[in-house]
């Protein structure tokens, strides 16, 4: 599933491009990705919109237009939003097609079907159910060493569990979580409230500098994952779905776990 780096990585694209741009037609071929609206209702409420800006919460993108109607995504396990030439031949999963006025277009493919596309108002996007829920962005300043070390403090579950919830952070998944975990120095089936407060403050910066490091090489491509552009993300994992190679800072062969039903990689030697 795309986490943080590769949606904030599409984000980005997307705003590069789609601000200024209007919406000459749309093509639903999935009409199950729609999740509030009908194929004819979505295309007729959106014709001849203009795009405005395109923000991220959590794992959800936000396209806002100029009619003041959002258009919310989440890309679930295998979703791809980008935009592309019209010579571009048309994927087998494509589900959604907006046809722009600069004569490319902007794609939804998910080849699982598990994708979600909602309408709303901008004035419902504070308390639009699944983004009223998700919990604190992990670079926001309302996220302090403090309030998490006080997050942690009040929690029985299994560290790594606790970082996937999104209703505590927003954002972090399997693969950051692992990441994140292994540099901080921390076994994933800790309980979060067992970590010192020196463990605490490594887990926090090591949330922030993964995420960073994997944005900067524009996400991790590990199975359907491309960016805006539909190009693949260069995020190379240190431990992250790299059974029984070598860890990169003891040479200890990584393993293999399961932690509230995710696959789960550390190193046993430096993890504790």
């Amino acid at each position: 599933m795309p986490e943080l780096p590769e949606v904030e990585t599409i984000r980005r694209g997307l705003n590069e491009h789609l601000p200024g741009l209007s919406i000459e037609e749309i093509e639903v071929f999935f009409p199950g990705i729609l999740k509030n609206e009908s194929p004819d209702n979505f295309r007729l409420r959106l014709l001849r919109d203009c795009f405005v800006q395109v923000d991220r919460k959590g794992k959800y993108l936000l396209l806002y237009l100029a009619s003041d109607q959002v258009i919310v995504i989440h890309l679930r396990m295998t979703g791809n939003l980008y935009y592309t030439t019209p010579n571009y031949p048309k994927e087998k999963h494509l589900h959604l097609l907006f046809i722009l006025d600069s004569k490319e277009e902007l794609r939804f493919v998910d080849q699982r079907k598990f994708g979600e596309v909602y309408l709303i108002l901008a004035s419902q996007v504070q308390d639009f159910p699944p983004l009223k829920k998700l919990g604190l962005e992990p670079f926001n300043s309302s996220l302090s060493l403090y309030k998490f070390e006080e997050m942690l403090k009040n929690s029985k579950r299994p560290i790594k569990q606790f970082l996937l919830d999104q209703t505590k952070i927003a954002g972090i998944g399997n693969i950051y979580a692992d990441e994140a975990l292994f540099l901080a120095k921390v076994m994933p089936t800790r309980k979060a409230d067992s970590l010192s407060r020196e463990e605490i403050r490594r887990l926090f910066r090591a949330i922030r500098e993964v995420l960073k490091k994997s944005i900067k090489a524009q996400g991790r491509t590990f199975s359907n994952y491309r960016n805006a552009r539909g190009e693949a993300g260069d995020y190379q994992p240190l431990v992250h779905d790299r059974e029984r190679k070598f860890c990169p800072f003891c040479g200890t062969p990584i393993e293999y776990t399961r932690v509230s039903q995710r696959g789960t990689f550390f190193c046993p030697k430096c993890q504790k």
